[in-house]
Protein backbone atom coordinates (compact mmCIF):
# COMPACT_ATOMS: atom_id res chain seq x y z
CA UNK A 1 0.00 0.00 0.00
CA UNK A 2 2.70 2.67 1.06
CA UNK A 3 4.45 1.40 -2.30
CA UNK A 4 1.71 2.50 -4.39
CA UNK A 5 1.24 6.02 -2.88
CA UNK A 6 4.49 6.77 -3.32
CA UNK A 7 4.44 5.41 -7.33
CA UNK A 8 0.91 7.63 -7.76
CA UNK A 9 3.00 11.12 -5.68
CA UNK A 10 5.54 10.54 -8.11
CA UNK A 11 3.86 9.69 -11.49
CA UNK A 12 4.87 12.91 -13.01
CA UNK A 13 8.30 12.69 -12.67
CA UNK A 14 9.41 9.13 -12.57
CA UNK A 15 8.17 5.86 -14.44
CA UNK A 16 8.28 2.14 -12.88
CA UNK A 17 10.35 -0.17 -14.06
CA UNK A 18 10.77 -3.86 -12.53
CA UNK A 19 14.22 -5.13 -11.47
CA UNK A 20 14.20 -8.84 -9.96
CA UNK A 21 10.62 -8.43 -8.73
CA UNK A 22 11.40 -4.88 -7.10
CA UNK A 23 9.53 -2.06 -8.27
CA UNK A 24 12.28 1.09 -8.79
CA UNK A 25 11.17 4.38 -9.92
CA UNK A 26 13.31 5.82 -12.92
CA UNK A 27 12.85 9.71 -12.49
CA UNK A 28 12.42 11.10 -16.12
CA UNK A 29 14.15 14.50 -17.67
CA UNK A 30 12.26 17.83 -16.90
CA UNK A 31 13.06 20.99 -19.31
CA UNK A 32 15.17 22.37 -17.19
CA UNK A 33 17.27 19.33 -16.45
CA UNK A 34 17.50 19.01 -20.38
CA UNK A 35 18.65 22.67 -20.75
CA UNK A 36 20.83 23.09 -17.88
CA UNK A 37 24.11 24.51 -20.40
CA UNK A 38 21.55 27.31 -21.72
CA UNK A 39 20.37 27.85 -18.20
CA UNK A 40 23.72 27.97 -16.47
CA UNK A 41 24.61 30.70 -18.68
CA UNK A 42 21.41 32.36 -18.73
CA UNK A 43 21.80 33.05 -14.52
CA UNK A 44 25.40 33.99 -15.39
CA UNK A 45 24.15 37.09 -16.72
CA UNK A 46 20.89 37.35 -14.90
CA UNK A 47 18.55 36.06 -17.41
CA UNK A 48 17.08 33.75 -14.91
CA UNK A 49 16.59 32.49 -11.72
CA UNK A 50 14.49 30.40 -9.95
CA UNK A 51 11.56 31.73 -7.40
CA UNK A 52 11.25 30.87 -3.59
CA UNK A 53 11.52 27.96 -2.46
CA UNK A 54 7.96 26.59 -0.67
CA UNK A 55 9.77 23.76 1.12
CA UNK A 56 9.67 23.17 4.84
CA UNK A 57 13.37 22.79 6.74
CA UNK A 58 15.80 23.93 8.22
CA UNK A 59 17.60 24.37 4.25
CA UNK A 60 14.33 26.78 3.49
CA UNK A 61 16.46 30.08 4.52
CA UNK A 62 19.67 29.14 2.77
CA UNK A 63 17.47 28.89 -0.47
CA UNK A 64 16.02 31.92 -0.11
CA UNK A 65 19.32 33.30 0.44
CA UNK A 66 20.25 32.38 -2.61
CA UNK A 67 17.39 32.89 -4.38
CA UNK A 68 17.66 36.62 -3.19
CA UNK A 69 21.03 36.93 -3.92
CA UNK A 70 20.40 35.81 -7.66
CA UNK A 71 17.24 37.74 -7.92
CA UNK A 72 19.06 40.86 -6.30
CA UNK A 73 21.82 40.69 -8.91
CA UNK A 74 18.88 40.36 -11.57
CA UNK A 75 17.74 43.57 -10.59
CA UNK A 76 21.01 44.96 -11.02
CA UNK A 77 21.43 44.34 -14.31
CA UNK A 78 18.11 45.14 -15.63
CA UNK A 79 18.99 48.65 -14.12
CA UNK A 80 22.36 49.12 -15.73
CA UNK A 81 20.80 48.13 -18.99
CA UNK A 82 18.27 50.64 -18.93
CA UNK A 83 20.76 53.36 -17.61
CA UNK A 84 22.97 52.22 -20.25
CA UNK A 85 19.73 52.15 -23.22
CA UNK A 86 19.03 55.69 -21.84
CA UNK A 87 22.24 56.82 -22.16
CA UNK A 88 22.96 55.54 -25.89
CA UNK A 89 20.46 58.50 -27.02
CA UNK A 90 23.35 60.98 -25.69
CA UNK A 91 25.19 59.54 -28.86
CA UNK A 92 23.49 61.73 -31.24
CA UNK A 93 24.78 65.25 -31.90
CA UNK A 94 23.51 68.46 -34.36
CA UNK A 95 26.75 67.25 -36.40
CA UNK A 96 24.86 64.20 -37.20
CA UNK A 97 24.57 64.00 -41.53
CA UNK A 98 23.00 60.97 -43.45
CA UNK A 99 26.01 58.97 -44.02
CA UNK A 100 27.67 55.56 -42.28
CA UNK A 101 28.33 57.21 -38.65
CA UNK A 102 24.22 57.91 -38.39
CA UNK A 103 23.49 54.56 -39.38
CA UNK A 104 25.63 53.06 -36.86
CA UNK A 105 24.24 55.22 -33.85
CA UNK A 106 20.73 53.64 -34.95
CA UNK A 107 22.03 50.76 -34.75
CA UNK A 108 23.41 51.05 -31.65
CA UNK A 109 20.30 53.07 -30.13
CA UNK A 110 17.93 49.96 -31.61
CA UNK A 111 20.09 47.24 -30.47
CA UNK A 112 20.51 48.43 -26.25
CA UNK A 113 17.17 49.06 -26.13
CA UNK A 114 16.12 45.90 -27.64
CA UNK A 115 18.45 43.82 -25.40
CA UNK A 116 16.93 45.94 -22.23
CA UNK A 117 13.84 44.65 -23.25
CA UNK A 118 14.38 41.32 -23.39
CA UNK A 119 16.65 41.04 -20.11
CA UNK A 120 13.31 43.36 -18.65
CA UNK A 121 11.08 40.64 -19.73
CA UNK A 122 13.23 37.24 -18.87
CA UNK A 123 13.48 38.80 -15.60
CA UNK A 124 9.46 39.51 -15.09
CA UNK A 125 8.95 35.83 -16.36
CA UNK A 126 11.60 34.52 -13.65
CA UNK A 127 10.06 36.63 -10.72
CA UNK A 128 6.58 35.85 -11.46
CA UNK A 129 7.45 31.67 -11.13
CA UNK A 130 6.60 31.51 -14.95
CA UNK A 131 9.46 29.94 -16.44
CA UNK A 132 9.63 27.79 -13.31
CA UNK A 133 6.90 26.10 -13.87
CA UNK A 134 7.37 25.54 -17.42
CA UNK A 135 10.91 24.32 -16.58
CA UNK A 136 9.61 21.64 -14.27
CA UNK A 137 7.55 20.03 -16.91
CA UNK A 138 8.81 16.54 -17.86
CA UNK A 139 9.97 15.60 -21.26
CA UNK A 140 8.74 12.80 -23.49
CA UNK A 141 11.24 9.89 -23.79
CA UNK A 142 11.98 11.03 -27.68
CA UNK A 143 12.22 15.13 -26.69
CA UNK A 144 14.93 14.24 -23.70
CA UNK A 145 17.46 12.18 -25.82
CA UNK A 146 18.52 14.83 -27.77
CA UNK A 147 17.62 17.90 -25.28
CA UNK A 148 20.89 18.04 -23.39
CA UNK A 149 22.67 17.20 -26.63
CA UNK A 150 20.54 19.91 -28.20
CA UNK A 151 20.94 22.28 -25.59
CA UNK A 152 24.54 22.23 -25.41
CA UNK A 153 25.11 22.73 -29.01
CA UNK A 154 23.10 26.17 -28.40
CA UNK A 155 25.10 26.76 -25.36
CA UNK A 156 28.81 26.72 -27.25
CA UNK A 157 27.36 28.27 -30.68
CA UNK A 158 25.79 30.59 -28.55
CA UNK A 159 29.45 31.40 -26.49
CA UNK A 160 31.42 31.01 -29.71
CA UNK A 161 29.14 34.22 -31.67
CA UNK A 162 29.31 35.97 -28.07
CA UNK A 163 33.28 35.63 -28.06
CA UNK A 164 33.56 36.60 -32.00
CA UNK A 165 31.34 39.56 -31.61
CA UNK A 166 32.91 40.63 -28.50
CA UNK A 167 36.45 40.10 -30.20
CA UNK A 168 35.58 42.71 -32.90
CA UNK A 169 34.11 44.82 -30.71
CA UNK A 170 36.93 44.99 -28.38
CA UNK A 171 39.08 45.70 -31.80
CA UNK A 172 36.95 48.23 -32.84
CA UNK A 173 37.01 50.26 -29.50
CA UNK A 174 40.93 49.88 -28.68
CA UNK A 175 42.38 49.76 -31.96
CA UNK A 176 40.45 51.47 -34.80
CA UNK A 177 41.52 54.86 -33.68
CA UNK A 178 38.27 55.60 -32.48
CA UNK A 179 36.29 54.15 -34.65
CA UNK A 180 33.32 52.88 -32.69
CA UNK A 181 33.53 55.89 -29.77
CA UNK A 182 30.31 56.99 -30.22
CA UNK A 183 29.56 53.25 -27.82
CA UNK A 184 30.84 55.73 -25.32
CA UNK A 185 28.52 58.22 -25.37
CA UNK A 186 28.08 61.04 -24.18
CA UNK A 187 32.31 61.07 -23.70
CA UNK A 188 33.87 62.17 -26.94
CA UNK A 189 31.19 63.24 -28.64
CA UNK A 190 29.90 65.98 -25.64
CA UNK A 191 32.49 65.22 -23.55
CA UNK A 192 36.00 65.23 -24.96
CA UNK A 193 38.37 63.34 -23.41
CA UNK A 194 42.36 63.00 -23.83
CA UNK A 195 43.07 59.48 -23.19
CA UNK A 196 39.43 57.76 -23.22
CA UNK A 197 40.93 54.18 -21.96
CA UNK A 198 38.97 53.10 -18.99
CA UNK A 199 35.66 54.78 -20.82
CA UNK A 200 36.36 52.12 -23.49
CA UNK A 201 37.30 49.22 -21.05
CA UNK A 202 33.96 49.50 -19.39
CA UNK A 203 32.66 50.46 -22.88
CA UNK A 204 33.80 46.72 -23.67
CA UNK A 205 32.57 44.82 -20.64
CA UNK A 206 28.73 46.21 -20.79
CA UNK A 207 28.85 45.35 -24.93
CA UNK A 208 30.30 42.04 -23.91
CA UNK A 209 26.66 41.62 -21.44
CA UNK A 210 24.58 43.61 -23.70
CA UNK A 211 25.75 41.35 -26.70
CA UNK A 212 25.05 38.05 -23.86
CA UNK A 213 21.61 38.93 -23.03
CA UNK A 214 21.09 39.77 -26.61
CA UNK A 215 21.98 36.30 -27.97
CA UNK A 216 21.05 33.59 -25.09
CA UNK A 217 17.61 35.05 -24.28
CA UNK A 218 16.89 34.54 -28.33
CA UNK A 219 18.24 30.62 -28.58
CA UNK A 220 16.49 29.84 -24.78
CA UNK A 221 13.13 31.20 -26.70
CA UNK A 222 13.87 29.51 -29.36
CA UNK A 223 14.67 26.15 -27.90
CA UNK A 224 11.62 26.63 -25.89
CA UNK A 225 9.60 27.17 -29.22
CA UNK A 226 11.37 23.68 -30.76
CA UNK A 227 10.36 21.47 -27.52
CA UNK A 228 6.42 22.96 -27.60
CA UNK A 229 6.49 22.42 -31.54
CA UNK A 230 7.88 18.99 -30.83
CA UNK A 231 5.00 18.48 -28.32
CA UNK A 232 1.90 19.45 -30.10
CA UNK A 233 3.31 17.15 -33.39
CA UNK A 234 3.46 14.19 -30.83
CA UNK A 235 -0.09 15.06 -30.08
CA UNK A 236 -0.57 15.43 -34.24
CA UNK A 237 1.06 12.19 -34.28
CA UNK A 238 -1.38 10.67 -32.32
CA UNK A 239 -4.51 12.04 -33.58
CA UNK A 240 -3.61 10.78 -36.95
CA UNK A 241 -3.12 6.75 -35.79
CA UNK A 242 -6.46 7.50 -34.17
CA UNK A 243 -7.86 8.68 -37.43
CA UNK A 244 -6.31 5.71 -39.62
CA UNK A 245 -9.15 3.42 -39.62
CA UNK A 246 -12.00 3.11 -41.95
CA UNK A 247 -14.10 5.78 -40.88
CA UNK A 248 -11.36 8.42 -40.84
CA UNK A 249 -12.89 9.02 -37.62
CA UNK A 250 -11.61 9.70 -33.69
CA UNK A 251 -13.96 8.63 -30.94
CA UNK A 252 -14.99 11.36 -28.11
CA UNK A 253 -13.44 8.82 -25.34
CA UNK A 254 -9.78 9.23 -27.86
CA UNK A 255 -10.05 13.08 -28.20
CA UNK A 256 -11.27 13.19 -24.58
CA UNK A 257 -7.69 11.57 -23.52
CA UNK A 258 -5.82 13.98 -26.18
CA UNK A 259 -7.71 17.12 -24.69
CA UNK A 260 -5.36 17.12 -21.27
CA UNK A 261 -1.70 16.91 -22.95
CA UNK A 262 -3.21 19.60 -25.61
CA UNK A 263 -4.60 21.74 -22.62
CA UNK A 264 -0.53 21.51 -20.74
CA UNK A 265 1.17 22.59 -23.68
CA UNK A 266 -1.07 25.88 -24.31
CA UNK A 267 -1.03 26.79 -20.13
CA UNK A 268 3.34 26.74 -20.45
CA UNK A 269 2.97 28.33 -23.76
CA UNK A 270 0.37 30.68 -22.28
CA UNK A 271 2.46 30.86 -18.94
CA UNK A 272 5.61 32.40 -20.66
CA UNK A 273 4.03 34.11 -23.61
CA UNK A 274 2.44 36.98 -21.61
CA UNK A 275 6.01 38.34 -20.66
CA UNK A 276 8.46 36.74 -23.33
CA UNK A 277 6.12 38.14 -26.39
CA UNK A 278 7.65 41.50 -25.38
CA UNK A 279 11.59 40.18 -25.68
CA UNK A 280 9.80 38.47 -29.21
CA UNK A 281 8.33 41.84 -30.33
CA UNK A 282 11.67 43.84 -29.53
CA UNK A 283 13.12 41.47 -30.85
CA UNK A 284 12.20 40.93 -34.49
CA UNK A 285 11.61 44.60 -34.97
CA UNK A 286 14.99 46.01 -33.71
CA UNK A 287 16.60 43.26 -35.97
CA UNK A 288 14.86 43.68 -39.16
CA UNK A 289 15.64 47.35 -38.29
CA UNK A 290 19.05 46.34 -38.21
CA UNK A 291 19.11 44.03 -41.19
CA UNK A 292 17.86 47.21 -43.70
CA UNK A 293 20.27 49.91 -42.06
CA UNK A 294 23.32 47.09 -42.42
CA UNK A 295 22.20 46.03 -46.11
CA UNK A 296 21.61 49.36 -47.29
CA UNK A 297 25.58 50.00 -45.58
CA UNK A 298 27.40 47.42 -46.64
CA UNK A 299 26.06 48.07 -50.40
CA UNK A 300 26.13 51.99 -50.53
CA UNK A 301 28.68 53.02 -47.77
CA UNK A 302 31.55 50.16 -47.60
CA UNK A 303 33.40 52.60 -49.71
CA UNK A 304 34.06 55.44 -46.49
CA UNK A 305 35.43 52.04 -44.42
CA UNK A 306 39.21 51.13 -45.33
CA UNK A 307 39.69 49.15 -42.23
CA UNK A 308 39.43 45.54 -43.15
CA UNK A 309 38.68 43.86 -39.74
CA UNK A 310 35.72 46.50 -39.39
CA UNK A 311 34.30 45.79 -42.86
CA UNK A 312 34.31 42.27 -41.40
CA UNK A 313 33.03 43.17 -38.57
CA UNK A 314 30.02 44.43 -40.57
CA UNK A 315 29.89 41.75 -42.36
CA UNK A 316 29.91 39.33 -39.02
CA UNK A 317 27.19 41.51 -37.08
CA UNK A 318 24.56 41.28 -40.55
CA UNK A 319 25.05 37.81 -40.62
CA UNK A 320 24.37 37.06 -36.92
CA UNK A 321 21.65 39.67 -37.01
CA UNK A 322 19.95 37.96 -39.92
CA UNK A 323 20.49 34.64 -38.21
CA UNK A 324 18.58 35.48 -34.88
CA UNK A 325 15.66 37.46 -37.12
CA UNK A 326 15.14 33.76 -38.87
CA UNK A 327 15.10 32.40 -35.44
CA UNK A 328 12.78 34.41 -33.95
CA UNK A 329 10.04 34.41 -37.14
CA UNK A 330 10.69 30.54 -37.56
CA UNK A 331 10.27 30.18 -33.85
CA UNK A 332 6.94 32.08 -33.72
CA UNK A 333 5.44 30.92 -36.75
CA UNK A 334 5.90 27.20 -36.13
CA UNK A 335 4.35 27.50 -32.56
CA UNK A 336 1.96 29.57 -34.09
CA UNK A 337 1.07 26.77 -37.07
CA UNK A 338 0.73 24.21 -34.06
CA UNK A 339 -1.71 26.26 -31.78
CA UNK A 340 -3.84 27.22 -34.96
CA UNK A 341 -4.24 23.19 -35.68
CA UNK A 342 -5.12 22.17 -32.57
CA UNK A 343 -7.16 25.28 -31.54
CA UNK A 344 -9.72 23.86 -34.37
CA UNK A 345 -9.48 20.46 -33.59
CA UNK A 346 -9.45 20.39 -29.56
CA UNK A 347 -11.82 23.48 -29.41
CA UNK A 348 -15.95 23.12 -30.75
CA UNK A 349 -19.30 23.65 -29.19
Amino acid sequence: MSQSCCIGNNEKKSEVIVIDDEIVPRRKMTIAEGLRPLLASMKLFGLYFNPPSEDNGDDRKEKSRKWNAYAIYAVAVVTVLWINAIRAFSVFTHEDTFGLTLFNKLIAVSWFVQSAVSQTSFYAASFSGRLAIVFDQVLDDSCARHARTFSTIYAVVAWTIIMGGSTFFVYGLLFSDGHNDYYLAPFQNHIVISNPLIPRVIGCSIIFHVLSAYIFSQATTFVLAMIFSHQFRKVNETVGRLLDNDRRQASESDIEMLRPKHQQISMNISNIDDYLMFSNASAFCCQLFTVVILLYSLIFCHSSVTDPVIIIAYVYKFLIVSFGLLLTAAGGVTVHHYVSIFTVLFHWP
